[in-house]
């Protein structure tokens, strides 16, 4: 498989700001015509409207098969109720699995893949699988390197019987991808925070893996979603950081973001074919923020600043008992950097018309809520509006990383794979590539 990766930038300490040059010209937000027009100024490929948003396949190529294998993860609860967390990993590896009781001590690396809406962890699995493998050697993936991804089911998934699974959102259950817990039809549950929480502990058992050195946490859609609210959240890090654990979260496309306080970037009221969300004026763009949502979000005053997309109410009960003060405190210190698909702007219902007879829009269930709208008008937009929020608010222009990706739009798959995103998550062990 290969990976559209001609025009990535080069990873730094802060934004990543494409030198977008002879790209920066008039751009239509129109259909592909002969005329040559193209709704993606920032692509090297030159895909047409319509394509290169990350309808399918995605945006981006990329290698999406493995092998894989599902394996159960014991949690605190499965002694009560007999239920266990289903997760994948790559079969033919002799790097074990999260709870085997054996000794693995050739493993380094460990990376979480977290699924997005989608549920379907096998195919996250094979992604970032087939990432590692790429670019630090196959010796290197399949021994040295433990590659996993959690698998969340819904009850309308029909699950295993011993499986743990979380109730639809659509009957009345709480958001998994924010941290809700498992399903009330059982006597205890776990949020899906803890799930995250008891896997990255079992890895941080020096006697089982003596030699691993980083742990890679990463989610893509929704999975960036639950992936960024656990870097703010989570209550074991630094017992990770104390077992001498390098750890370091990569939220990817996420729909939307839980910001820090009540500001929000200042949106134009209205947007039309001509201006909505162009890639190229998003990389340089500077927001300005205020105290109330505006854009598409001005219906939304008392909510916009509720649990999920901010901290204001509605907290989850693992949030709860972390508390906010104790969040904002720790987050700054993490280390979290963002990856988000300079193609990943779309959104079926601005763009709807602009295309209309020629070509439809795919936006992946772009969250289009009043409160989502107060943080921007696509995905991109609300990634750099978001990464500029946090460094507003602790007063530090260096905290946390954005890695914005040429021609990637909303692909699990194709983000992971991309070179600049590996040089991020697995840089530091280049040298290892070799191994004989």
């Amino acid at each position: 498989g290969r990976c559209n990766e001609s025009a990535q930038a080069p990873l730094t300490s802060s934004v990543v700001v494409v030198m977008v040059g002879f790209f920066l010209v008039p751009c239509l937000l129109v259909a592909a015509s002969a005329s040559g027009h193209f709704r993606d100024p920032l692509s090297s490929s030159h895909l047409p409207a319509c394509e290169w948003c990350g309808g399918p396949p995605g945006g981006g190529r990329c290698n999406e098969k493995c092998e894989a294998t599902k394996s159960h993860f014991k949690t605190s609860i499965t002694a009560a109720n007999g239920m266990m967390s289903p997760y994948w990993r790559a079969a033919g590896t002799t790097a074990g699995s999260v709870d085997s009781p054996e000794v693995h001590a050739s493993v380094e690396l460990a990376v979480l893949f977290h699924h997005g809406a989608e549920r379907n962890g096998k195919d996250h699995l094979c992604y970032m699988h087939n990432s590692v493998c790429s670019y630090l050697g196959e010796t290197y993936c399949r021994s040295k390197a433990l590659v996993f991804a959690p698998q969340v089911y819904l009850a309308s998934d029909n699950p295993m019987s011993d499986e743990l699974f979380w109730d639809d959102e659509k009957e009345g259950g709480a958001r998994w991808n924010w941290g809700a817990n498992s399903t009330s039809s059982l006597s205890s549950s776990l949020s899906t925070f803890e799930v995250i929480d008891e896997m990255l502990l079992s890895l941080s058992n020096r006697t089982r893996f003596p030699g691993l050195r980083k742990v890679v946490v990463a989610g893509h859609s929704a999975g960036g979603q639950i992936i960024h609210r656990y870097a703010l959240a989570n209550r074991v890090h630094d017992r990770l950081i104390a077992a001498g654990l390098d750890v370091h979260y990569f939220p990817a496309n996420p729909s939307s973001w839980t910001y820090l306080d009540g500001s929000r970037p200042v949106l134009p009221a209205k947007v039309d074919c001509s201006s909505f969300c162009r890639n190229a004026t998003i990389a340089g763009e500077t927001y300005d923020f205020a105290h109330a949502p505006s854009g598409g979000a001005v219906h939304c005053l008392s909510t916009y600043n509720n649990y999920g997309y901010g901290l204001h109410a509605n907290l989850v009960p693992y949030m709860e008992s972390v508390g906010v003060a104790a969040m904002l405190e720790q987050y700054r210190s993490r280390k979290v950097t963002y990856l988000s698909g300079s193609s990943d702007v779309c959104n079926e219902g601005v763009e709807e018309h602009c295309h209309k007879g020629v070509c439809t829009i795919v936006d992946h269930d772009l969250d289009k809520s009043c409160e989502a709208y107060a943080q921007g008008w696509c995905r991109m937009e609300r990634a750099h509006a978001f990464v500029q929020h946090i460094r507003r608010h602790y007063k530090d222009p260096g905290v946390h990383t954005l890695v914005s990706l040429d021609d990637i739009g909303h692909s699990g798959c194709a983000i992971v794979q991309a070179s600049a995103s590996q040089d991020a998550m697995f840089g530091d062990h280049a040298l290892d590539k070799i191994v004989v």
